[in-house]
């Protein structure tokens, strides 16, 4: 029994329905996990902003537009003429969905105050709605399929916005997925959420739907988890921005997991390590292209040529601390990186000397208490505008030349900060901005052309 995810723009409207149910009626039965439709998390995000902003005229005009999106698709795929009760039934799963949404946009446009646990259940109603109506077309389509409410499923604590699952609690409301699966029953629930002990909607965070099929495929012990994206599995390098970018036909999960952090957007980086908990593999497979192989993440990927890929990350800022009198002081680390944790800011590279410490971060904003406390530990100097490359492979540290020939290919380009990953399967560094592009071109060609 294997784990299906599909994100956003594989549930963006009918069309792509019908390519989803397509793909789970080859494997039932399933375990199926999806994402809000393609837009309506912004969507719904954007409600609730605007609501906040004495703009409940324009918050619900937005709301319109989720319902309409929804509504064009009932009409196509479940309309009145081949079931009159399902459509009815769908028309008014949404419509109870969104006159949810508009209580919440009142009560934020009266009090003129939006809390993280408000924002948390009004951007799960995507995945709320999204997964009924795909579960209600799927049993149209002769897939016997159950709906399952993911807030039955996903047990998290209460950090809204970013809540991290108890996994012993989960896995013991997972029980009733096991008993429909051994009935021969697929499972439908939306991703990206879950509740708390007290029953409040929590959410795992942006990309979460990924975290949400990893942890299924954990509780439910999967053969394996497909993630259903709109590419090929993961490349070389981002074929938006570099030439000749190719798939990767297997990856590890540990590199997966470096370029996921470092600018890999197909994946999200929490999905990892529920499946090397249970050494589960992970499948990167296109909702489009479905017969085309995609990537397959496991323990035992062997590993070609000199680099798996090259991933990168723009405007990031780079943090330096300088202070000769402390740095080699007992506890100074602890301090500096003490800071940061109190703000929860998280640090991607680290770069120290005798004398200074620097440190790259990808978030500006909410930096100034962190730099006002930092400067009573020495000087502080800050670079905006930066970006972060990442050299991926295996063994690094046992390898010769692969180092110089990164930085003499691109001996040309300033160099900020350099970082050799204790995991021993990447090398990063910071260039400008400006710089970025063309230097992972150059890589790119060095090592796969």
């Amino acid at each position: 029994m294997n784990v299906l995810k599909f994100g956003g723009t594989s549930v963006a409207n009918a069309e792509t329905w019908r390519k989803v149910v397509s793909i789970i009626k080859n494997q039932q039965p399933c375990a199926v996990v999806v994402s809000a439709t393609a837009k309506t998390t912004n969507d719904l995000l954007s409600t609730a902003k605007l609501a906040r902003q004495d703009s409940i005229e324009s918050a619900r005009e937005v709301a319109e537009r989720i319902r309409q999106r929804h509504y064009d698709i009932i009409e196509e795929l479940l309309p009145a003429s081949l079931d009159q009760q399902v459509h009815t039934d769908a028309i008014a799963w949404v419509d109870k969905h969104l006159k949810l949404l508009d209580n919440f946009l009142l009560g934020i446009h009266t009090l003129g105050e939006l809390t993280p646990r408000s924002l948390d259940m009004i951007s799960s109603l995507g995945e709320r709605i999204s997964s009924y109506l795909i579960a209600q077309y799927a049993r149209s389509e002769g897939v016997d399929m159950v709906h399952a409410d993911a807030r039955d499923i996903i047990k998290t604590n209460s950090e809204f916005g970013r809540a991290i699952p108890n996994m012993a609690k989960t896995r013991e409301a997972g029980t009733v997925l096991r008993h429909h699966l051994d009935q021969g029953k697929s499972v439908i629930m939306g991703g990206f959420f879950g509740t708390d002990a007290n029953g409040e909607i929590t959410t795992l965070g942006r990309g979460g739907s990924d975290y949400s099929a990893a942890i299924l495929g954990m509780i439910l012990n999967s053969d394996a988890i497909e993630i259903w994206t709109d590419v090929s599995g993961m490349y070389t390098s981002d074929p938006r921005f570099v030439k000749g970018t190719r798939p990767i036909e297997e990856i590890t999960f540990d590199e997966a997991a470096e370029l996921a952090y470092f600018g890999a957007k197909v994946l999200h980086p929490a999905t990892i390590q529920p499946a090397i908990e249970q050494n589960i593999p992970v499948y990167i497979k296109n909702t489009f292209e479905a017969d085309a192989p995609g990537t397959k993440i496991h323990s035992a990927a062997k590993l070609d040529g000199d680099v798996r890929a090259i991933a990168f990350k723009k405007d990031i800022t780079i943090v330096t601390i300088s202070s000769s009198r402390m740095l080699l002081a007992y506890g100074f680390l602890a301090r500096v990186f003490g800071i940061f944790e109190e703000y929860e800011i998280a640090v991607d590279l680290v770069s120290t000397s005798e004398v200074s410490i620097s440190m790259s971060v990808d978030k500006t904003v909410g930096l100034e208490p962190v730099l006002e406390k930092l400067g009573n530990i020495g000087d502080v100097s800050i670079r905006h505008g930066m970006s972060l490359v990442c050299v991926v492979g295996q063994q690094f540290l046992k390898s010769t030349g692969i180092a110089s020939r990164i930085f003499q290919r691109i001996n040309h380009i300033p160099i900020q900060l350099i970082s050799q990953g204790s995991s021993d399967i990447n090398l990063s560094f910071v260039v400008e901005n400006d710089h970025a592009d063309e230097v992972v071109q150059e890589l790119h060609d060095e090592f796969f052309d």
